[in-house]
């Protein structure tokens, strides 16, 4: 099931959101990661500066310095809602749970104390670690609470739905989803998560709505085009599956995924001449020798007929 792409994006996006309102400060190339000047000389004392500057790591994806930042504006405002969901949830992306989830606690109890924009994201946050921590249902608790706070919090909605399909729980699943269609009906993530359960309930014909409505919803998301080519290929439907999976690649043009889904689907439909050149240009896009390798055994175990790719083996 998607959640903005895995936890990394959806993080991101949390902490991009943390972040408006505080004065945002674009990494220059003399600071950290720049040419190696501290920080903690080159910004001043100010928790809103260190925090727009963690917000600024972890778009980048590097967790260590957002960490570092974080902890900087904690140490000024340790009080500071805003601080403590942002270090949950950086520590949340890092895998130290632990942590994740002292800082999640602390920025409960901070809602707790006095009044804050952000109610519902610390009980969000806090329910992300204690999911890493395998505490589910302290994680449903924690979800639950936040959508009492905030109703209108869609992302809520869609990480518990997420949490009660991994528990196979599929009509709680479905029923938070439709909360999230009926808060935020542009969200591409939710209708691919209800198209997985729709598929897993063996609703095939409401599973592929779904998909098609994913794309509807934003048609420049890749992923999407790709699922709904999956969902055709699976019924053997090639000609649809080509045409998704071709959007996807317009896209982004470096889908590997893609690339070797239309070359199978091309292979299956007979016309091997086009399922060698995807399979080629598939194993262009990636440097990773363990999906050369993986690319190469799908090409071995096809037929002996694609020309493009005898030269490849």
């Amino acid at each position: 099931m998607r959640a903005e792409r895995g936890i990394v994006g959806f993080i991101s996006f949390m902490l991009c959101a943390a972040a408006q309102g505080a004065d945002r400060v674009v990494l220059p190339a003399d600071t950290e990661g720049g040419q190696g000047k501290n920080p903690s000389t080159s910004l001043g004392a100010s928790p809103s500066v260190y925090v727009s500057r963690g917000v600024s790591w972890a778009e980048r994806g590097e967790w260590d310095k957002a960490v570092e930042d974080l902890k900087r504006a904690y140490a000024l405002d340790p009080a500071n809602v805003e601080t403590l969901i942002d270090l949950c949830l950086a520590y949340t992306e890092k895998k130290d749970f632990e942590n994740a989830a002292n800082y999640g606690r602390r920025a409960v109890e901070a809602v707790k104390a006095g009044p804050s924009d952000r109610q519902a994201g610390a009980y969000h946050a806090l329910g992300l670690a204690l999911e890493g921590l395998g505490e589910d249902q302290k994680a449903e608790a924690a979800y639950r609470e936040g959508i009492a706070r905030d109703p209108s919090d869609a992302g809520l909605y869609l990480t518990l739905g997420n949490l009660y399909g991994k528990a196979k729980s599929l009509d709680r699943a479905l029923t938070a989803y439709e909360e999230v269609v009926r808060l935020d009906p542009k969200n591409e993530f939710v209708y691919s998560n209800i198209a997985y359960v729709h598929e897993a309930m063996g609703n095939a014909a409401e599973a592929m709505k779904a998909l098609d409505r994913a794309t509807e919803a934003n048609p420049r998301d890749e992923v999407a085009w790709y699922d709904l080519g999956a969902a055709h290929g699976k019924r053997r439907e090639w000609d649809k599956a080509i045409e998704c999976y071709k959007k996807s690649l317009k896209i982004d043009a470096k889908f590997y995924k893609a690339c070797i889904s239309a070359a199978l689907a091309y292979e299956k439909k007979g016309d091997l001449t086009a399922a060698s050149e995807y399979y080629v240009r598939a194993l262009s896009l990636t440097d990773d020798p363990r999906l050369k390798e993986a690319i190469l055994r799908l090409i071995t175990e096809s037929s002996e007929e694609l020309p493009a790719t005898q030269k490849l083996l």
